[in-house]
């Protein structure tokens, strides 16, 4: 049986705000949170020893504690948006391939992944691409006037150049108002 490949890429942007919300879902799902810890303060680390980047949550879990820190590598991070995702209903293919960026203003999580698929239909000739430039498809086609539209007033529309192509004029009646 013939197979068809389909490539699936999606880009998840978190803003920083709704990854540390993931972090602590994820403490609080393996009981790593203490029940009334007081967030102090986040820091976005970019670079250290190593050269890697982490969040850093400081954490006070009473009132008469020091502020404990947390540090959260990349991985661990992934796998807080992974769990946060999946406990908001937000589709993510096991099989994709995941990565993990850090962007000025959130976190982008990358989903990748390869779908092969039985063929629908028996395989046909190859497609050929041909670049035809905007507004010449039409003429070059000999394409037929639409509904309504009778054949002098579309030659009028084509002799009127690049403007009568970019902005046509609304059809009377065509307009729903919005409820």
């Amino acid at each position: 049986m013939d197979t068809t490949i389909i490539h699936e890429s999606r880009r998840l942007l978190l803003p920083f705000d709704t990854v540390v919300d993931a972090l602590i879902e994820l403490e609080t799902k393996h009981g790593r949170w203490p029940a009334q810890a007081e967030l102090v303060g986040v820091v976005l680390r970019d670079g250290g020893p190593q050269g890697e980047r982490s969040i850093v949550m400081s954490v006070r879990a009473s009132r008469h504690e020091e502020p404990a820190q947390r540090t959260y590598a990349l991985p661990l991070i992934a796998a807080a948006i992974v769990n946060y995702c999946m406990k908001l209903r937000v589709p993510m293919p096991r099989s994709s391939t995941k990565t993990i960026d850090i962007l000025p203003d959130g976190i982008a999580l990358q989903l990748d992944n390869t779908l092969k698929l039985a063929r629908q239909h028996a395989e046909g000739p190859q497609v050929s691409i041909e670049a035809v430039p905007a507004g010449e498809a039409a003429a070059a086609d000999g394409a037929a006037a639409p509904a309504g539209v009778d054949a002098a007033s579309s030659e009028a529309h084509r002799g009127e150049g690049a403007d009568a192509a970019q902005s046509p004029e609304p059809i009377a009646g065509t307009e729903a108002p919005l409820a």
